[in-house]
């Protein structure tokens, strides 16, 4: 409660443990720690770095620098802990002594001669309320510092007369004194801390916008120039490379000298560029200069005026003169002391001894969202659009700050969703789109243009190739598109020019292109993208025929990613494989995503795609497709064993996500081909798709035969998955105990054939059905699936196991779990699903406790949390109404609650509406048991029995509707373990569409 108090101040929200649950959620993603503990939360100050105190350290670290008498490591710790406070600060009590400390450092490391003047934090204490008198006084200092004396005695009568007029006050003493010495002259400039002369072309005088998302990299361009003789920024062409050189040039406490190489067209243009602003240009008419020196080359005049120099030289844009410029540097560099320095930006190393590179990378999506938005804003944009939808624009322009700039520029006059759908040809939409850039930046084809020159014909040629490929490629793929049996060399010449990158998030050697320049790429290759996308075709194939022999066995998790990892590219293959009408390549790359699909829960996926490799809605192709009419339709046949099992994760995946008629053409395109090439089919594929007739039939002893024919079978995977579907046959049958023994023993055989995703289900499944006892064993087998489906990279899924173990686990008097369902359930970050599902668990928790407001009002927000949900798919919610329907009957049967049977009906009637028209068994069967609730409530004994079994009998589950250990009126009414097997065994098996029918009629009795 004070947490509570302190928060909100007196003034907390309706639920306010939940808000601040929810509150501290926010808060743990944010990377603070916090730990729950006895009466509230707490932050653990071992695991925390306060910025304070980091500023505190740093700043006593250049105080005690500035006593020694090193003034460069005293402005070195000053200027990282000025980077701990935001550009403006705010200048509170304490934050303000702080800020003012530090600010002293500073200035005082520059006046003795370390680093560039900075008044601006100087000038911000003095204005602040009340002024800073001795920020005042040191502001005099540097000024007069800088020979502007005559601003300096501005400062300090503007603040005498401040404080007359506010305070009544004089200056202090220490403002005094510095007043007294200025009138004195005893601040003179003195030649060691004077700011020196810098040759600053006039766009590197003054930024016109501010530099966004560079600090790091300055600082880091910094720091290795005072240690290397000579620093390379490398970027492609709009990363900003100039800008960062500027702005490290601004900074910089020394003479700066600027060459701008751009403009030159010749290599040898580029030592009198720089010898023109070195001071060694002309030595014809120069008074006191030697005939000798007159007549010296323009080599040798470069190193006799280097013996002159000091500072920092920067050589802007050496790509297109590389060779001339690292010439250049390397006698330079020869001939001058360490006092010299060298920046160089390049869109490619110099490649000299002793270069250190910093290549630039995108911005980060925080800092490319923030540039987006200030120039938005500076260009008269309202920045009215949600973060999603900018942060979809950075990445289509690859966070590059060219590209980000000219988009910016466009959203003046242009919605942001107009931009974005205008990024289908970006170079005609952001062309032109700012004045006074550089030629070479005027337009993003423009930009990569000015690279593309600079390569030879066959890094244009691969450059072109390459942009058929959509995501981060192999070299081996680069090959395959160009046609050429290695390009390794040729890549590193594209990486170098910063035209391809070496992706840092692949675990491989792997190259990246940016979209940018891929579209460029795309425009220029022209008629020869069909040979490169066969390539990439060809390619796809061997790849997804490698991945698919290793989906069960010891390189089954290495085979799921690196198929996570190429997703992208067998897409494409794929994509071209059918444009092209190429089954056998299809069903090649398909079967190799159809099955990771599968195992982590895509499974719109796998139907959409394959709708589209069978042709579902397209009759005329089907009529002469290969893979419907087998050889009789006189084309290339695919791979039989592959073509199999894609038809059976099609199947399955469509039984989930529909449409029947898919399920129905992937049986008919599997019983052509057993019957067709049946000795091309693996026995696997064969006893698998043999099976399938008997687990369309609604008679359970038909099914658990079928399911026994598996198990008989010598594969261990087919045997493991025998034991699952057993399993499930005898948990519908009301077998808990037995199903949980099929479910240990599918996961045995699944662990012997290799099949993390097998061992997964089966696990998940031997814990939901355990648990149905109140078995401890159930955390256990919950806690092996998550593992599991975190293996195989089934994220969703493990999620939402998660969710099941925590239920479980709380249950048992767990209160982390309660904990991590309490967060999770109101924290507004988590699937819709899951916080409907950690609410319920808490409904049943509150119940058995004995809170039964507290369980309905958990109820009522798994109702709100459905009814909000964007996920519209009718499984989830129908689950959700009967839960929170039987819930309600059950709490009523421990305390009166008006009007619980209507509530009831309400709720099992918005689950008809949504499972009547999906005609989905399991789904009618949950009603089903929702109305045998209702009718044992209301004494109907022979209805709540009869709806029970068909509800079983059609393939209902009840685990998220009766929790373990909790008995109400239809337990009672249907007995034990054995009386249940009774029950089911006493109904004879009839069609699915005759039980349905009855369904309906009993439950339309009852609403």
């Amino acid at each position: 409660m004070a947490l509570v108090e302190a928060v909100w101040q007196g003034d907390p929200p309706d639920d306010a443990a939940g808000a601040l649950q929810a509150l501290i959620s926010r808060v743990r993603r944010l990377g603070v720690p916090v730990d729950a503990v006895a009466g509230g939360y707490r932050v653990p100050a071992d695991r925390v770095e306060v910025d304070a105190v980091a500023v505190r350290v740093l700043v006593d670290r250049g105080r005690a620098a500035l006593s020694s008498g090193d003034a460069v490591a005293a402005r070195a710790a000053a200027d990282q802990a000025r980077a701990l406070f935001p550009e403006v600060p705010e200048l509170a009590a304490g934050d303000g002594r702080l800020f003012a400390e530090l600010a002293a450092v500073r200035a005082e490391a520059a006046l003795a001669g370390a680093g560039a003047f900075d008044e601006a934090d100087l000038r911000r204490l003095v204005a602040h309320t009340p002024p800073d008198e001795p920020a005042a006084a040191l502001l005099v200092r540097v000024l007069a510092a800088q020979g502007r004396d005559a601003e300096a005695l501005e400062v300090v009568e503007q603040l005498r007369t401040e404080l007359a007029d506010r305070y009544g006050a004089d200056p202090s003493p220490v403002l005094a004194e510095a007043h007294l010495a200025l009138l004195r002259g005893e601040l003179q400039p003195t030649g060691a801390v004077r700011r020196p002369v810098s040759v600053l072309p006039r766009g590197w005088r003054r930024s016109a916008t501010a530099l966004v998302g560079r600090e790091s990299d300055v600082l880091a361009v910094t720091a290795a120039l005072a240690e290397a003789p000579l620093v390379t920024i490398v970027a492609t062409g709009g990363a900003g490379k100039t800008r960062l050189a500027a702005e490290v040039a601004r900074r910089s406490s020394g003479p700066v000298r600027v060459v701008e190489l751009a403009g030159l067209r010749a290599p040898d243009e580029v030592l009198p560029a720089v010898l023109a602003v070195l001071g060694g240009a002309d030595t014809t008419a120069a008074p006191g200069i030697t005939l000798e020196r007159r007549v010296l080359s323009p080599q040798d005049r470069l190193r006799a005026v280097a013996a002159d120099l000091d500072g920092l030289i920067v050589l802007d844009n050496c790509e297109h003169v590389l060779d001339a410029a690292a010439a250049v540097v390397a006698d330079l560099l020869a001939a001058t002391g360490p006092e010299v320095a060298v920046l160089a930006t390049s869109r490619a190393p110099l490649a000299l001894v002793g270069e250190v590179v910093h290549r630039l990378a995108a911005l980060p999506d925080q800092e490319a969202l923030r540039l987006l938005e200030t120039r938005a804003r500076a260009a008269g944009a309202v920045p009215a659009w949600d973060q999603d939808r900018a942060l979809a624009l950075c990445h289509h322009l690859d966070n590059l700050p060219l590209a980000l700039e000219l988009a910016a520029a466009r959203l003046r006059h242009m919605p942001i969703d107009d931009v974005l759908a205008g990024l289908s040809d970006r170079f005609a939409l952001l062309d032109d789109a700012l004045r006074g850039l550089p030629e070479r930046h005027a337009s993003l084809w423009a930009m990569v243009d000015w690279s593309r020159e600079l390569l030879g014909p066959d890094a244009r040629e691969l450059l072109q190739r390459l942009a058929v490929i959509p995501a981060a490629f192999t070299a081996e793929l680069a090959a395959a598109v160009a046609g050429r049996p290695d390009v390794r060399r040729t890549l590193a010449d594209l990486v170098e020019q910063s035209l391809v990158s070496l992706d840092a998030e692949s675990s491989g050697p792997r190259y990246r292109m940016l979209e940018t320049v891929r579209e460029y790429g795309e425009a220029r290759l022209g008629d020869g993208a069909p040979a490169a996308s066969a390539g990439l075709t060809e390619w796809a194939r061997a790849q997804a025929v490698g991945l698919t022999s290793r989906y069960l066995g010891p390189g089954q998790l290495d085979a799921f990613a690196e198929c996570a990892a190429e997703q992208e590219n067998l897409l494409a293959g794929l994509r071209f494989a059918l444009a092209h009408d190429d089954q056998p390549a299809a069903v090649d790359i398909a079967t190799a995503l159809f099955h990771v699909w599968t195992v982590r829960g895509l499974h719109v996926e796998v139907s959409t795609w394959a709708g589209d490799l069978l042709q579902l809605d397209d009759p005329v192709a089907r009529r002469r497709s290969g893979l419907v009419h087998g050889r009789s339709a006189g084309l290339p046949l695919p791979d039989a064993d592959r073509l199999a099992w894609l038809c059976l994760i099609a199947g399955l995946n469509a039984g989930i996500t529909g449409p029947p008629r898919l399920i129905a053409l992937a049986r008919r395109v599997l019983k052509q081909l057993l019957a067709e090439r049946p000795g091309e089919v693996s026995s696997r594929e064969r006893a698998l798709a043999s099976a399938l007739p008997a687990f369309d039939s609604y008679d359970p002893e038909r099914s658990v035969l079928g399911a026994v024919e598996l198990i008989d079978h010598p594969d261990p995977y087919v045997q493991g998955l025998g034991f699952f579907i057993r399993a499930a046959m005898r948990e519908n049958g009301g077998m808990a105990e037995a199903s949980a023994e099929d479910a240990e023993l599918a996961y045995q055989r699944f662990e012997v054939a290799g099949d993390h995703w097998g061992m997964a289900m089966a696990a998940q499944a031997a814990g939901h059905w355990i648990s149905s006892r109140g078995d401890a064993r159930a955390a256990e087998w919950l806690s092996r699936s998550v593992r599991h489906m975190e293996l195989v990279g089934a994220t969703q899924d493990a999620r939402s196991i998660r969710v099941l173990l925590d239920v479980q686990q709380a249950l048992a008097g767990d209160p982390d779990a309660e904990h991590r369902l309490r967060v999770l359930a109101t924290s507004g970050q988590a699937d819709d699903n899951d916080a409907a599902q950690a609410y319920l668990g808490l409904a049943h928790l509150a119940g058995r406790r004995g809170r039964y407001d507290e369980a309905l009002a958990y109820g009522d927000a798994v109702s709100r949390t459905v009814e909000a949900s964007a996920d519209r798919s009718p499984q989830t919610r129908v689950v959700c109404r009967v839960a929170v329907a039987v819930l309600r009957l059950r709490v009523a049967q421990a305390q009166p609650i008006p009007g619980a049977d209507a509530d009831a009906v309400a709720m099992l009637r918005l689950a008809r509406d949504e499972a009547l028209p999906v005609h989905d068994n399991p789904l009618l069967g949950i009603w089903a048991l929702g109305g045998a609730e209702l009718a044992a409530f209301r004494g109907a004994d022979a209805t709540a029995r009869d709806l029970w079994t068909l509800g079983m009998r059609i393939g209902a589950n009840v685990g998220s509707l009766f929790p373990p250990g909790e008995d109400g009126r239809l337990d009672a009414v249907l007995g034990g373990e054995d009386d249940r097997r009774k029950l089911l065994a006493a109904v004879a098996p009839r069609a699915a569409t005759a039980m349905s029918s009855r369904i309906r009629e009993l439950m339309a009795g009852l609403l």
